[in-house]
């Protein structure tokens, strides 16, 4: 490695974490792709594969270009190659892991564990990568921080879709392992039915209320009607009665 300043060497470190990151992402999406039997989710993750070790061939070369040599993290005390290997035995035990839990959970269920760990490595980078970028800003190192904005936003735009796939496994788990009457649109349904056979009974008694009423308005205007007939007879017998005695004098 040659001679390099102080901005160079923390460049150069800092791009080396995000060179070990993406070939542990590379290692974990090759697992996590040849476990994975939804094609929609497959397809996806075989091309951020693609952007995986294309961004790995970016970082080596920006590193290069600094001075450096793209080895893993640098551990104080321990060899660049040392943390390099030590790097792909985690990738290495993760896949391992990913594989036994293959073996004893549902295909729905180890999808959305994988799921689960990626969407987690996505936003390590993204963190990674926002350090790496206002870090350049701030030293003048516009090309290491459009690099790193550049990435940066292929891993959000795969963090994007790892969230709305979690959603969508997380349903393809219920499918696979809860009864129909267990699920929401069974309690749902069961609600509604509820709901609709109080509206009814509620309606009803609206009804019959409201017949009430009726019937005692009804019963009010035939009152009043007689009451107004019998007064009307009244006045009737008071003028045959006046007009006899006027005759009788």
């Amino acid at each position: 490695m040659a001679d390099m300043n102080e901005r160079d060497t923390k460049l150069v470190q800092w791009l080396n974490e995000a060179y070990a990151k993406e070939a542990e992402l590379e290692a974990d999406l090759t697992a996590h792709i040849t476990l994975t039997q939804k094609q929609s989710y497959k397809r996806r993750l075989q091309q951020h594969l693609k952007e995986t070790r294309d961004h790995k061939r970016q970082v080596a070369s920006r590193i290069k270009k600094l001075g450096g040599n793209a080895s893993g993290p640098s551990v104080p005390g321990v060899p660049g190659a040392v943390g390099e290997v030590a790097g792909k035995a985690v990738a290495a035990a993760k896949g391992q892991l990913g594989a036994a839990r293959a073996v004893i959970t549902d295909q729905a269920e180890t999808h959305l564990r994988n799921a689960q760990e990626e969407l987690r490595e996505e936003h390590v980078e993204i963190a990674l990568y926002n350090r790496l970028e206002a870090f350049a800003n701030e030293v003048g190192d516009r090309e290491t921080a459009q690099l790193a904005k550049t990435i940066r936003r292929d891993e959000e735009r795969m963090a994007k879709f790892l969230n709305a796939e979690l959603g969508r496994l997380v349903k393809d788990v219920v499918r696979a392992e809860i009864p129909r009457d267990q699920r929401a649109a069974a309690t749902t349904r069961s609600r509604r039915r509820r709901s609709g056979t109080s509206a009814r009974r509620s309606g009803t008694g609206g009804r019959s209320a409201s017949r009430s009423g009726t019937s005692g308005r009804s019963r009010s205007r035939s009152g009043t009607t007689t009451r107004s007939r019998s007064s009307s007879g009244s006045t009737t017998r008071s003028r045959r009665s006046a007009s006899g005695s006027r005759a009788g004098r």
